[in-house]
């Protein structure tokens, strides 16, 4: 890196807000030396589910809403630090490098909208974060105007950052209206190496979606998370991992349209292993920060795209194994239901994948979400088990069938509220 410690290392600005923040609180990440014997860019650069240690904070505080931070290190390997963290393509946010206390204290200087300080050493939850800055930007719009500190303050402020003494951080900043220090849960405190470890298996236990099924929860995510491990180890990105599914589930079909108890066998397993890591791909997503439009779109397309083969599938195979054609209209019919189904909801597809922005807390489960889920695949792995796919595609096609005429119910029923407001 050519340019001074406490330039912009990047400056663009999240495509997800694009009014002027110049209001909005800016954030300084302060980076307090690690412990003997670690190097500042082993201990920061270590990997915590998949993303260093700091990159996975800086990405924190930009998915929460701040889009202008500076990290402080006082110390001359932030340039070694920022090369290794700074320049990944993920960081949209302007940061800024800081090295030194005068540079801090000029960054600092005639600031005119709230400072967030956020002690290094914790990794930060996007929750916790996102809502005190809603709290924030709400008191802003109330009192937009901060007084700046003195140089009297600013000198006592970056003293006991530099003593990185929590308690009068604390006290310092109780009746300051310019800044807030937050040092983030205890349960989150980065200590030793454990703590790595222990803050690891705690975000992979919670990469599931919160609207999660009970089947999947019980059935699915304990599976998902162990390939997640694999994945999370791997340079696979998670669109990869989407399509990777995708050709699983289309072979499943291939084995079922054989008809035989051997392929509907193989075929239930392969789809299953499908399921599972189809799961998976939104785990990697979530936990590398790797979560697009497209990604969202694709995953979505990609299971509907399966569940119209598979049913089509068995309706054939199920057809040539009994001799009877009546299976293959019941095997036409939930492959047309289901489609028709995905392009019913495909609006609703396209606003879901789109809504990147919104809080984990806010997010419901939807019809689109429904019609992806694959829990019905646990009852096709037990009716190939026991040999009875012909009752399974009679089931797939009356169940299916019903949905799509009660989408098309709805849909009629939208589009004559429209007119008739």
């Amino acid at each position: 890196m050519n340019a001074p410690a406490s330039s912009p290392m990047n400056q663009n600005t999240n495509p997800l807000h694009s009014k002027d923040f110049s209001q909005n609180p800016h954030g300084i990440l302060h980076l307090p030396p690690p412990p003997e014997p670690w190097k500042i860019t082993e201990w920061y650069g270590s990997t915590i589910a998949g993303v260093p240690f700091l990159l996975r904070n800086i990405l924190t505080l930009q998915r929460s809403g701040l889009h202008d931070i500076i990290i402080y290190l006082d110390a001359p390997d932030i340039k070694t630090l920022a090369h290794s963290i700074g320049e990944d393509s993920r960081i949209l946010a302007k940061i800024h490098w800081v090295s030194r206390p005068d540079q801090l204290k000029e960054t600092l200087k005639n600031q005119r909208s709230r400072v967030l300080l956020f002690n290094g050493s914790t990794l930060h939850d996007k929750k916790e974060v996102r809502s005190l800055l809603q709290t924030f930007v709400q008191e802003e719009t109330k009192t937009p105007e901060v007084s700046p500190l003195s140089n009297e303050q600013l000198d006592s402020l970056i003293e006991k950052i530099q003593l990185n003494d929590e308690k009068k951080l604390e006290e310092s900043f109780e009746n300051a209206h310019s800044f807030t220090y937050i040092p983030g849960s205890a349960k989150n405190r980065i200590q030793g190496q454990k703590d790595f470890s222990a803050l690891h298996e705690q975000l992979l236990k919670g990469s599931g979606q919160n609207h999660d099924s009970t089947i999947t929860r019980l059935l699915s995510r304990p599976v998902s998370r162990k390939l997640t491990r694999f994945f999370l180890d791997t340079p696979i990105s998670p669109n990869q991992i989407t399509l990777l599914s995708f050709a699983m589930g289309l072979a499943s079909a291939l084995c079922f349209a054989q008809g035989t108890y051997q392929m509907n066998v193989f075929g239930g397993l392969l789809l299953l292993f499908s399921t599972w890591v189809d799961g998976t791909d939104g785990e990697i997503a979530r936990l590398k920060f790797m979560e697009s439009e497209l990604g969202g779109k694709l995953d979505i397309l990609c299971d509907n795209i399966v569940h119209f083969f598979v049913f089509g599938a068995i309706g054939w195979g199920v057809s040539e194994a009994t001799g009877d054609k009546t299976y293959m209209y019941l095997g036409g019919l939930a492959a047309i239901a289901s489609l028709t189904a995905f392009i019913l909801l495909g609006a609703s597809i396209v606003k879901k994948s789109s809504q990147t922005s919104t809080p984990p807390t806010e997010a419901q489960p939807s019809l689109a979400d429904k019609l992806a889920n694959r829990d019905f695949v646990n009852f096709l792995m037990l009716m190939t088990l026991i040999d009875l796919m012909h009752v399974f595609i009679f089931i797939a096609a009356i169940g299916s069938t019903f949905f799509a005429v009660y989408l098309t119910y709805l849909r009629v029923m939208e589009l004559r509220s429209l007119k008739n407001p």
